[in-house]
């Protein structure tokens, strides 16, 4: 794997109007005002081969084809974040656009700047995130957490011929820096999780989360689907349309610490409830002698409200939530050994659920 690979915006076999490239970090970071409740940030990045989108009300256009060289990528761009501060969401941060660049040699850089200035350098020692913008200043620096959490695996899914997604991620590194947010500044410190993807194809519904332990071990799974879910145009939860998903997978990974093994099950099932207006997952697989059995309970949500033009006022509509969210159960078995809850402390995530198409 080399820099190239995540930093590149390769267009070739893109599909007319429906290909997205994104760059996303979630931060996890310590609340030590109420250790329930992971202060949590997201900051991406990303481009589309439409001509024109609103995300949250922000109308973007993109005016030109992708621009490559042997090590750069230049486009229309836009950058775009949420922060949970512990107490209140700030939904969205910001949203922007402007002139996006990605460069590979000796290392990595992806940089929106128009004035205002959203860039991920990981040429540098340690890798640096920061956005400047009026009242907005942050900085954080990227540290390796663990040799195995700390490497960028690629992956991804061809459903049929060049239809489908894929993904380079770095599942944790350990993260340290500061937010100056309407003028109090705060420091910050935690942990952090890496994504660059290009997806390929009409983007369907999906469930997905990822969560981070103390000990290193680490749990993500990801359910795209289609149905009627795909049809859902307003941002309430209930919905008459929230039923009858066709799972296109339905992956769930464990990375346990103590003995260094993935375990993988792809056969996992999702239920859902909501307690004062906010999601339960439950979790449920069995594979080769191994079953999970999780909750995750969310206790805030940000949404992405991402609209493109059809023909005149008619509009394709997603609805991208995040969900700040805690473990609340945790079952895994391997041929009658058990891993519980109580031994891997409290694991900090985030839950993604989306409707809708785009």
């Amino acid at each position: 794997m080399t820099w190239a690979e995540v930093f590149d915006a390769d267009p070739a076999h893109q599909l007319p109007r429906r290909t997205w490239w994104w760059w996303w970090f979630i931060f996890f970071f310590r609340n030590p005002e109420d250790t329930a409740r992971t202060k949590q940030m997201v900051l991406l990045w990303g481009t589309r081969n439409c001509r024109k989108l609103v995300i949250n009300g922000h109308p973007w256009e993109n005016r030109s084809e992708i621009r490559r060289t042997d090590s750069t990528i230049d486009c229309d761009g836009m950058s775009a974040g949420w922060y949970y501060d512990g107490r209140a969401m700030h939904d969205p941060l910001f949203v922007d656009h402007g002139p996006l660049h990605t460069e590979w040699d000796g290392g990595g850089r992806l940089v929106l700047a128009n004035g205002n200035r959203y860039e991920f350098d990981a040429a540098k020692t340690p890798q640096v995130v920061s956005i400047h913008r009026p009242g907005l200043d942050i900085t954080l620096q990227l540290h390796p957490w663990t040799e195995y959490l700390s490497q960028v695996v690629p992956t991804g899914k061809r459903y049929l011929y060049h239809l489908g997604y894929q993904m380079h991620k770095i599942r944790g590194v350990r993260v340290r820096g500061a937010i100056a947010l309407g003028g109090k500044s705060e420091d910050l410190e935690g942990t952090a999780y890496f994504q660059k993807v290009r997806i390929n194809s009409p983007t369907s519904p999906w469930y997905w989360g990822v969560f981070h332990a103390p000990d290193g071990s680490y749990v993500d799974y990801f359910m795209p689907h289609l149905g009627p879910p795909a049809l859902r145009r307003t941002v309430r939860h209930a919905s008459p349309w929230d039923w009858g998903e066709w799972h296109l997978s339905n992956s769930f990974q464990f990375y346990e610490a103590a003995t260094g093994e993935l375990h993988r099950i792809k056969r996992v099932h999702i239920a859902k409830r909501y307690v004062d207006d906010l999601p339960v997952f439950r979790l449920r697989g069995a594979m080769g002698g191994k079953s999970i059995d999780l909750e995750t309970t969310c206790y805030a949500r940000a949404t992405w409200i991402i609209q493109q033009p059809v023909f005149g006022p008619i509009t394709n509509v997603l609805h991208y939530n995040e969900y700040p969210a805690n473990v609340t159960a945790f079952d895994f078995r391997d041929r009658g050994r058990r891993v519980t809850l109580d031994e891997l402390g409290p694991i900090v995530g985030n839950c993604e659920h989306s409707w809708g198409l785009v």
